[in-house]
This record gives structure tokens, sequence and C-alpha cells, in this order.
């Protein structure tokens, strides 16, 4: 028999109606409005199925904007296709076909909204890398200026007119690309630990974290500040060819290819707070080479799409909700 003890010296409020989420968190209270005992804790962010693309099954997808307002670009599919100029957007219910890149390509550069985003770089066919670079209007795609070196395979973060490509290969290297709504120009700093195939995310060309990747199973993270790169706790689970979303103090990454296990493919997620990473609910369908978006902001909301598995190429979707905290009912049994 479980033994109780009781509470002394502690009043219960009374309220009317729940709180809100900056006063609840950790609080009890009696609901007066439903005869309810009650009582906060902090959420727990958990995957759901986001439907399927219209598309085949593809990876090495990229996407911008956030979970109800997506925009997907770019991928490598099945044969006749391989390398695709598919462009995709989501309202939150049902994905619809766009106006397709001007160049095929996978394994881009995307940042930016569902009406206002940039597309640079990637693998073309071929398989030669890229350095073209086109933005969206919401309507269509339209060639610019090229980055400094072509590049694919790393990391981005920001906005249509702030964007920073983090690291990439051709060859494999830390340099970083400033994107400022019309040129490219090479970032002051490089990544501390070159690599791409890595994760992250960040606000502007000068707010970003990028975590894991390859040569290797790496899982050193790194944040940016517009001057420098600083490295900080690593993750729990070294991989790449993975994605990711969120920013500096606030992000998440998930997917991949691990070192070890069965599958090798990664269902993982992990979340950072600003110094650490922790796991988190693993997603429905493990997979590599997929793209992800959230926001705005942190990680209260994203969207995942796309990759390769153990299953073959993905077009299905997955969305995350992490809610500030969740409110339960004290119950006797």
């Amino acid at each position: 028999m479980a033994t109780y003890k009781g509470i002394k010296g502690v009043k219960v409020q009374s309220k009317a109606s729940d709180p809100t989420a900056s006063e609840a968190d950790g609080t009890v209270w009696y609901n007066t409005t439903s005869s309810a005992l009650k009582y906060a804790i902090q959420g727990g962010g958990a995957w759901a199925s986001g439907g399927s693309m219209t598309r085949v099954g593809s990876t090495d997808v990229r996407m911008s904007g956030t979970q109800t307002a997506t925009l997907m670009a770019g991928g490598y599919a099945p044969a006749p296709t391989l390398v695709e100029v598919w462009t995709e957007k989501y309202d939150g219910s049902t994905w619809t076909e766009v106006a397709d890149l001007n160049q095929a390509r996978y394994n881009g550069f995307m940042a930016g909204t569902q009406t206002a985003s940039v597309f640079a770089g990637g693998v073309g066919p071929g398989g030669v890398n890229q350095a073209l670079s086109e933005t969206w209007d919401g309507t269509s795609w339209t060639e610019g200026n090229n980055m400094p070196t072509a590049r694919a395979g790393g990391g981005q973060a920001g906005t249509q007119s702030s964007m920073i490509a983090i690291g990439g290969h051709g060859p494999v290297n830390g340099a970083c690309f400033i994107y400022d709504g019309s040129c490219w120009t090479t970032s002051p700093a490089s990544l501390g630990t070159a690599r791409h195939q890595g994760g992250g995310g960040g606000a502007s060309s000068t707010s970003a974290i990028y975590a894991g990747g390859t040569p290797g199973y790496q899982a050193v993270s790194e944040t940016w500040n517009g001057s420098v790169w600083t490295e900080g706790n690593n993750l729990n689970v070294a991989r790449y060819s993975m994605t990711g979303f969120g920013i500096v103090t606030e992000a998440l990454v998930c997917a991949g290819y691990k070192a070890s296990g069965s599958p090798r493919d990664a269902n993982e997620t992990e979340t950072y707070d600003g110094t650490s990473w922790s796991t988190g609910n693993v997603m429905g369908t493990a997979r590599y080479g997929l793209g992800g978006a959230g926001g705005p902001g942190g990680i209260s909301s994203g969207i995942i799409g796309g990759g390769n598995g153990d299953s073959g190429l993905s077009k299905l979707v997955e969305e995350w909700n992490d809610p500030a905290y969740v409110i339960k009912t004290v119950t006797v049994s």
C-alpha cells in the first residue's frame, strides 16, 4: 500500500478560470467553475502525421516557412526524374504544387517564408554542385546572384533578406556565406569543425546554431553570433543527414543517419535550451535526408518531410507541437 503525506501550511488558490501559460507552470489551483483541483506541468513535444506531399517520394528536399505556411523545393526522386525542380506549398492541411525551380537540384540551402524565400546551391544534374541562387515571391522563382563558390549539403538560417549558408561540401569545409537579399559574401569566420549534412536553425544571418554532420558521425554543436562560431555541448546522438529548426536559445534537430543501432536511420529528436541538448519524443518514421521548417521563433511548432530510409524514398510529413505547459485535473479512483 502506498504511503501518503499531507501537505501542511500550503493554501490552494481558487480561480474561476485556468491561469495563463506564464502563471501556470508548476502550480496547483482549484477551478471554482468546473469544481476541479488542477495542476500544470511542463509540456512535452510530440510528432503527429502531417499527411503526404503530392510528389513521389524524394530525399534531400528543402523547406522554409512555418508549420501552417510551408514551402518545399527541390529533391532527389526515383528514376526517371532524379534531380527535381518541384515546388510545393502547405497550408496546414493540404499540399499544393506551385511553380518549379528554374534549375533542378537537391541538398541546397533554403530560408525564408512561404511567400519570400531563397534557394541557393545544391547538387544539380550529373551530380554537379551548383552556385546558383533563386528567390521566391509567392508565385515564381527568379534567378539571382550566385554564391561565391558552388556548394551543397550544409545548414542554413535566416530570411530571404538576411541568410547564412553554413558549411557544406564541394569540397567539405567550414566556410559560410552571407546573403543580404541581393548579393552573397563570404563570412568573416568559418565553423570550428568543418562538416556538412548537419541540422539547426536561426533567426538571421547573425544568429544561428548548427549541430551534427559528417565526415564520420559528428555530435559537435556550434552557435554563431555574427562574428564567431562557439562550440557548445554535444548532441546525445552523433549523426548526419538530419534536419532542424529553431533559434540559438531554443532549437530542435531530428532524424539522420547514425553510426550504430538497427535501423541506422534515426528517429531520435533532440531539443536545445540555449545550453544543452535533451532527448525528446521520437519521430513516427525513422529516416534521413529530409527537410524541416519551424517557428516563427523557437520550437513550439515545426514540420518535416521527405527523406530516405529502410522503407525507401518518402513523401511523408510529420508535424511537431510543443506546448509550454499542460494542465492536468486531479482525479480520485
